[in-house]
């Protein structure tokens, strides 16, 4: 995206004085009521694990677990494990569906959707705690179930074009312009304020300045516990130590109401983002369709075949949660990244017209006029008048925006004069094209303007990625020399004693 293009933007919201829609068209997908899944968490300052968490569809509303206290690790893995069964069972797991993860050819998408993306990185938190604890407590499968799948969330949260787990931040930013700093636009509170807090101007500037002054992140603001829940956190330690469960009781009991406040107003603020998103008037881009089949089938190959697999007693291969462990999976992992990156913007730029403008503002692409259409070999000749200076050169492949089955070669730019030589890359006509669909050497090619842009050809980093998967140790490379130390899960020695086949000792 283009920053200054960025700036303009949001000048121009403040000029109006509310949000204004990103685009003639929705960008995601979002999922139906009993489809989407939303998770709000809580930790305490300094602690990486839970110590509430917030859950439920939109159908069935938020469901709150705590626990009294954060750092008390078989508290949280008792809560951990209560909450499991919900979010394996929402996304089809073969030990808590009927369906199971197969189903996602037949049935609609599952999605989760989060506050915002410190809470998407709880999922790598509780990932790290149970993904590969050997931790001996009976319920042990159901801890390493849930870290896998969150560890699987988290790896496809930073997947371009995936539409599986949605920070409620990043869908309301990539469907609105909001007139406001990049850095306020983290709180997703003050991005609700914006948007439903009024009517006018100082109405909604009010709504988001009041909203913003409150905690939506996954720790409590620091007033609020330190001077209500440290006191009621204390009094609780006390009371265990002398053994008085009925002090405990009711103190767990005021530690509950606190948070249980705190989770569901983060939940229900991201229930409303997404139902904000999903009312929007305008149309959903028509590739999005494209990303939501796509990701269906990523999650699970990703996911669902591992969760199968591990029923069946067959060796997994669940992805590491700390590294790659190899220079081969981690150049994969980039090159599938850049071509997903490509995907994803070859779906959405042809449906949406902000995106063809943010490629040519970037310089990649061109507005021309089509001025010689050569009857006796395909060759043609434009004139381009935006941008001044793009990034184009000999042998680049442009498609038509809105028809990507149109595909010109650059032959020849003089950047002096904007003109260009194009070679159409095919001969007949394409009636699947619809209007642009036309012989290349038809006259009625000359004098029509185009919005040509680049081709995106993301298969070539596909098959990229392909081949560094497959390469093996070339004998030469100094990543064949390094030895990685024996695997070791990071909170052994706090979770207490380990089962005695454990992997981890």
């Amino acid at each position: 995206m283009s920053a200054s293009l960025e700036t303009v933007r949001r000048l121009n919201a403040w000029a109006i004085g509310e949000p204004l829609a990103r685009g003639n068209v929705i960008n995601m997908h979002v999922a139906d009521d009993e489809d989407l899944f939303i998770v709000s968490f809580l930790r305490m300052g300094g602690e990486s694990r839970p110590w509430g968490v917030a859950y439920g569809t939109i159908t069935d509303g938020p469901t709150v677990l705590t626990v009294p206290e954060g750092r008390n690790r078989q508290l949280v893995a008792d809560m951990m494990a209560a909450f499991a069964p919900a979010i394996l069972g929402h996304f089809r797991h073969p030990s808590y569906s009927e369906d199971g993860p197969a189903a996602y050819s037949t049935q609609p998408l599952r999605q989760v959707w989060l506050p915002g993306t410190s809470h998407i990185e709880m999922l790598h938190f509780i990932a790290a705690a149970y993904a590969r604890s050997t931790w001996d407590r009976p319920d042990i499968a159901v801890l390493n179930a849930l870290g896998n799948l969150a560890n699987c969330l988290f790896i496809e949260s930073q997947r371009p074009g995936q539409q599986t787990i949605v920070a409620a931040t990043d869908a309301l930013r990539n469907s609105y312009i909001f007139p406001a700093t990049p850095v306020r636009q983290a709180h997703l509170g003050y991005l609700l304020g914006w948007l439903n807090g009024g009517t006018d101007r100082d109405s909604r500037m009010a709504s988001a300045q009041a909203a913003e002054k409150l905690s939506v992140s996954t720790v409590l603001d620091p007033h609020v516990e330190r001077t209500v829940l440290q006191p009621l956190v204390s009094a609780w330690g006390e009371a265990r130590n002398e053994g008085n469960t009925s002090v405990m009781s009711e103190v767990s009991d005021d530690i509950q109401a606190s948070l249980a406040d705190e989770l569901t107003a983060r939940w229900h603020l991201a229930r409303e983002a997404a139902e904000t998103v999903r009312s929007d008037s305008r149309p959903v881009n028509a590739g999005v369709e494209s990303l939501r089949i796509d990701t269906a089938k990523s999650f699970f190959r990703n996911w669902g075949e591992k969760a199968l697999n591990e029923l069946a007693e067959v060796d997994a291969f669940w992805p590491n949660v700390f590294t790659d462990y190899g220079a081969r999976s981690a150049g994969f992992a980039y090159q599938l990244r850049a071509a997903q990156d490509q995907k994803a913007r070859h779906f959405l730029v042809h449906g949406d017209q902000e995106l063809q403008r943010e490629e040519l503002a970037s310089g990649h692409g061109v507005i021309c006029t089509i001025t010689s259409v050569a009857t006796d070999s395909p060759m043609w000749k434009v004139v381009f008048s935006y941008p001044d200076l793009p990034t184009l050169k000999h042998g680049d492949k442009l498609v038509i925006a809105g028809t990507p089955l149109i595909v010109l070669e650059v032959h020849e730019i003089d950047f002096d004069s904007h003109t260009m030589m194009l070679k159409p890359m095919w001969k007949n006509a394409k009636p699947k094209a619809g209007a642009l669909g036309m012989a290349p050497t038809s006259k009625e090619w000359r004098g029509k303007e185009l919005v040509l842009i680049d081709e995106m050809p993301y298969g070539i980093d596909e098959r990229r990625a392909t081949m560094t998967h497959r390469k093996k140790s070339s004998g030469s490379d100094i990543t064949d020399l390094i030895v990685a130390r024996p695997r070791r899960h990071a909170a052994l020695d706090d979770d207490g004693p380990v089962l005695a086949s454990g992997d981890d000792q």
